[in-house]
């Protein structure tokens, strides 16, 4: 009997570190405005609460610093500038921006941030945060480089609607969230970290950064059609969450309405 052939050993998956800028029309070397990278009208529905939080001239009259953190080709950059703020900029891959007047500075997400101690009024952050492994490290660039009393707004795919709460029921994936690929170690390829209002809180709490509310961009319909479970949740959170609680700040930021039916998380920081 002749013995089975034995099958040569398969090379393992090659892992390749190599971060790679993310393919965008935009208007990079053009006169066109640069193109949005997050979801269209993200921007437009945001800026008031930039505006709000973070007004573009102090009381005293000094125009207040604001930095695109992660600014990619530069959209939001346009109508920080526009709307009178001193826009500052850094990302990855400053090779993409193209807002004119503004300077975008390289900065490694896991690295410092080159920017002087207590020097920005604002911090803005769209769509950054999901991709990030080491949350902790950013946070504390952030705190270092806030005035006292400034803020860190941010914005995150909404794990906490009605609509990504089925989804997870059924999938095991929130919304805006695949199965992760192992061998994709580019931190633009995939959204790594799916967290809820009450875990930012607590990560922002310890950088000297403190969570003060959670907003949302609009309601989606698909949370909405789900609005009959609300009832359900306002009994189980005024319930509480159990004896052993002290401080259920951040479980009640996550069954707000803008929580519940909002599509995208604005998260609001101040520095203390």
């Amino acid at each position: 009997m002749n013995a089975a052939p034995v099958e040569s050993p398969k090379p393992p998956i090659a892992f390749t570190p190599t971060v790679k800028p993310p393919v965008v029309a935009s208007g990079v070397g053009t006169a066109a405005p640069p193109k949005e990278m997050a979801i269209p009208g993200l921007h437009a529905l945001v800026m008031p609460v930039l505006l709000r939080e973070v007004p573009p001239v102090s009381a005293c009259g000094a125009k207040s610093v604001a930095l695109d953190l992660g600014a990619g080709t530069g959209a939001l950059c346009v109508r920080l500038k526009a709307a009178g703020y001193d826009t500052i900029a850094c990302d990855m891959f400053p090779e993409m921006f193209a807002c004119p007047g503004v300077v975008c500075k390289r900065v490694d997400v896991h690295g410092t941030l080159p920017y002087d101690d207590a020097s920005i009024d604002l911090v803005a952050a769209f769509e950054l945060v999901e991709h990030l492994e080491s949350h902790r490290a950013l946070f504390n660039e952030v705190s270092r480089v806030l005035r006292p009393g400034g803020a860190f707004i941010f914005t995150t795919p909404n794990i906490m609607s009605l609509k990504s709460r089925v989804k997870f029921l059924f999938t095991g994936c929130f919304y805006s969230h695949a199965p992760l690929d192992p061998r994709v170690v580019n931190p633009v390829g995939q959204h790594i970290a799916a967290f809820t209002p009450d875990r930012y809180r607590w990560l922002l709490a310890q950088s000297g950064l403190d969570l003060t509310a959670v907003a949302c961009d609009k309601f989606g319909n698909s949370s909405l059609a789900l609005a009959g479970l609300w009832p359900l949740i306002k009994l189980a959170c005024a319930r509480g969450f159990g004896k052993h609680v002290t401080d259920d700040t951040g479980g009640r930021m996550q069954n707000t309405p803008a929580a519940l039916f909002g599509r995208t998380m604005i998260g609001i920081a101040r520095k203390r």
